[in-house]
């Protein structure tokens, strides 16, 4: 294992490739990059997808994933670990038993992808309760946007009129800290709310309207993950993670008709 005098600290994304390079692990590294952290990754599926459309999810083995996140307990020092894509009751359960069986205690952000937006299921049923009941209580932080807080409350998405009461459900029900992304509410600025013991806390950027651009959700958990692993505490990681994902939607680009693809361009260590 890696000392303490290791030059960058090391931050492990667990989630599915996005052969389109937009979303998934491919968006992870790249973040990481950006924010000067050096980024491992441990692949649960292999996707089919461009952005706007994804034609096939097949997971990894039970196997494959359990010895890809094994030796790398085993061999780095992690500072800081994402989890994106699990797609399976199994696969998460391999996840936590790796956690448990190496006694993981580095900062967890878990990004609750359920959904594509293009609306393809990404979890399996069987796997939500297990989501719930196991993965998202042990997170340093969850990122549930507004269909996917909707599914953590059993309740229809269109029943959410308040997004900063709807944050302080999840706190309640889940007991750890949790942003609740506001992309998906109606609104001239979109307006993220994290609720911790220290109570709720809002973060609020120009919504720009003009671009549905892919991977913002990967690229701005990912982004969260690299600051706690940079030494910040959980308010500043989300704070200069704002102004990182907002950056990166400004200077999206086109890769197929209609469909943005985000910007990784500015460099996060400038927020630092």
């Amino acid at each position: 294992m890696l000392n303490n005098e290791q030059s960058k600290p090391l931050v492990l994304s667990i989630a599915g490739s996005d052969p389109s390079g937009g979303a998934g692990i491919q968006a992870d590294i790249k973040t990481f990059h950006s924010f000067g952290v050096h980024g491992l990754t441990a692949i649960t599926c292999v996707t089919s997808q461009v952005p706007g459309k994804v034609l096939n999810i097949e997971p990894v083995s039970i196997n494959s994933l359990k010895s890809q996140v094994d030796i790398l307990f085993s061999e780095y020092q992690i500072s800081a670990i994402k989890t994106g894509l699990l797609f399976s009751s199994e696969l998460i359960e391999v996840l936590l038993s790796s956690l448990d069986n190496n006694h993981m205690q580095a900062p967890l952000v878990v990004d609750p992808v359920m959904v594509s937006t293009s609306g393809t299921q990404l979890l399996n049923h069987d796997a939500l309760a297990l989501y719930m009941e196991e993965l998202i209580p042990r997170s340093t932080v969850y990122t549930p946007n507004l269909p996917e807080a909707a599914t953590l409350l059993d309740i229809e998405s269109e029943d959410i009129k308040n997004p900063s009461e709807c944050a302080n459900l999840l706190y309640e029900k889940y007991g750890t800290p949790v942003l609740l992304k506001g992309g998906h509410f109606k609104s001239t600025d979109a307006t993220d709310f994290l609720v911790d013991e220290s109570g709720i806390k809002s973060f609020s950027k120009p919504f720009l309207k003009r671009i549905s651009a892919h991977g913002t959700g990967c690229t701005y958990s990912a982004s969260i993950c690299a600051c706690i692993a940079n030494g910040l505490n959980l308010h500043d990681s989300i704070l200069k993670s704002k102004d990182y994902i907002n950056q990166s939607i400004a200077e999206s680009f086109e890769l197929t008709s209609g469909h943005f693809t985000l910007s990784h361009n500015n460099n996060g260590t400038n927020l630092l």
